[in-house]
């Protein structure tokens, strides 16, 4: 037997990973916090809020996309019955780019271009990706999931590949065109509908 399937036979090793992941969306969250400073010089509330407006948006972005993310982990992994050396090194892919979003936020607010914007969406774009390789690999490759159909495993690839770039580049464009929302909420809806009619339910509750 091969080292990385070895570690399949371990009980805790799954447990540890999550955790060791949890840490490090923790400490990504509050290094978004750490990097703001307040100016040294400024006049009155209004001024006070206007000198860190760029900060407190490109912070409130960060920290929507960190918990979308998070949220997206945590969905994967109550998907997973086990984990080996594979996944390991696929997840460490992942947490890789979510430490270094602070760095990114920090250019966000930094540049106040457009350039600056396409440099932050690719790169939760990225993280998304690197989301779909950890549940491709756990789902088809490394067979580390719980029995489950074809269409269900398909469906979370492309809403963990493609959500958190899709949720950043909406909230950005919301922040200019208030719409945008609503279809933001119309796509949430829409996926948990679609999520639900693919999702098998319980005996009982069929029964029911």
């Amino acid at each position: 037997m091969s080292d990385t399937n070895s570690g399949d036979a371990s009980p805790g090793h799954l447990h540890r990973l999550v955790l060791f992941s949890d840490a490090v969306f923790a400490i990504a969250i509050t290094l978004l916090a750490i990097e703001i400073h307040p100016p040294h010089h400024w006049r009155g509330i209004a001024d006070l809020f206007v000198q860190m407006g760029p900060k407190l948006t490109a912070y409130a972005v960060s920290f929507a996309v960190v918990g979308v993310c998070w949220f997206s982990h945590r969905r994967v992994f109550s998907r997973l019955a086990r984990a080996n050396g594979g996944l390991d090194v696929f997840n460490l892919l992942v947490l890789g780019l979510i430490a270094l979003l602070p760095m990114v936020t920090e250019l966000l607010w930094e540049k106040h271009d457009g350039e600056a914007v396409v440099v932050y969406v690719g790169h939760v774009a990225l993280i998304g990706l690197a989301m779909g390789l950890v549940w491709a690999y756990a789902a088809f490759v490394g067979k580390l999931t719980e029995p489950m159909p074809v269409s269900e495993a398909v469906f979370v690839l492309l809403r963990v590949a493609l959500l958190p770039g899709l949720m950043c580049g909406l909230t950005i464009f919301s922040l200019v065109k208030p719409w945008g929302w609503a279809l933001m909420a119309a796509l949430v809806i829409g996926l948990n509908l679609v999520g639900r009619r693919l999702t098998p339910r319980p005996a009982k509750e069929t029964a029911a």
